[in-house]
Order: structure tokens, then sequence, then C-alpha cells
């Protein structure tokens, strides 16, 4: 196994630990989100750090409530971790290629959009706290 494999692996299991043990909605030293900060709106990763925490310990509700897009990002990270710690290339099928980058890049706008509006049921789209 080569280092830069070796090193992946350690960094997602460091990055996994934290995230399990340390709750995001409690830990104040955590980065905010630029996005948000600079523009008062939700970007469409603002609450993926609460939603993979509650992703960690089986809160599947509390996960999709906090950043549902968590649901499509992680199946392609897991598998893109596991393609490079074991030498596969299954991920290849999976990932995206030229138009489709354009329709999910569409999605992402429109998500974003429509969780920042504040009616019913976008305002749903917004993350907990």
């Amino acid at each position: 196994m080569s280092t830069i494999k070796i090193l992946l692996a350690v960094m997602t299991m460091v990055i996994t630990a934290f995230y399990f043990f340390w709750n995001p909605s409690e830990i104040t030293y955590l980065p905010l989100c630029p996005f948000k900060s600079l523009t008062g709106f939700y970007c469409p990763g603002c609450g993926g750090q609460r939603a993979f925490h509650q992703i960690l310990h089986w809160n599947f509700v509390e996960a999709f409530h906090s950043n549902l897009l968590i649901y499509v990002f992680l199946p392609f990270f897991l598998l893109k971790i596991s393609d490079e710690i074991f030498g596969t290339t299954i991920s290849r099928k999976f990932l995206l290629h030229n138009e489709e980058i354009w329709i999910f890049l569409g999605f992402l706008i429109c998500f974003t959009i429509l969780r920042n509006l504040p009616l019913y049921p976008f305002s749903q789209l917004i993350p907990l706290k």
C-alpha cells in the first residue's frame, strides 16, 4: 500500500473520529461558512458537518434536517475512498462525466436558491442549529 493511500486512510479515520466524538453544533472553534458569513444565505454545504455527525450516530432524520445533500455526497465519497484504499475503479462508473456535471451544478444552484426561500416547504431545507 502506498504512502498516499495510508495517509488518506488515516486522515479519513481521524476526521470521522473527530465528528463522532464532537458535535459541530456545540463546538465554537470550527470555521463558519464563508458564504453564509458574507451573504447571510445558506450554501449547499451549510449543515453538512452536523449531518455527518448525526449519520455517525445513526440519527438519519436529524441528518436529513441538517443537510439532505449528505445522502447525495456520502455514497460517492465512500465509494471513492474505497477505490483509493483497495485499488479498484468502481467509482468511475458512478462519478459524473461531461454533461452530467452541468446537470449536477444546476441542481446545486437550484437547491441553494430554494433552501433560502422563506416559503414552506422550502424553509424545511434550512439546516437545524
